[in-house]
């Protein structure tokens, strides 16, 4: 398949959403007491995020930001 849109493109908005439904299997790799508390899918933008707000064990706050970026189809050989 060629991309002909990378602004996002459908792969990485594909790519994004899958990330974010494996959230439960995410929160079982993490430490015992940390969790997964929210998580926000940014598709609309040019690299789509996945973001991610995390408790840690002592009840903290924290944010973990994945954001996807697909290679131009001319880089990748």
């Amino acid at each position: 398949m060629r991309t002909t849109y990378y602004n996002p493109s459908k792969l990485e908005v594909d790519f994004a959403k899958a990330f974010k439904d494996l959230a439960p299997q995410l929160q079982n790799k993490l430490h015992e007491g940390e969790q997964v508390v929210d998580i926000e899918s940014v598709h609309d933008v040019d690299n789509p995020l996945v973001i991610f707000k995390l408790k840690d064990k002592e009840g903290d706050m924290h944010e973990v930001v994945v954001q996807i970026i697909q290679r131009p189809d001319s880089i990748v050989k």
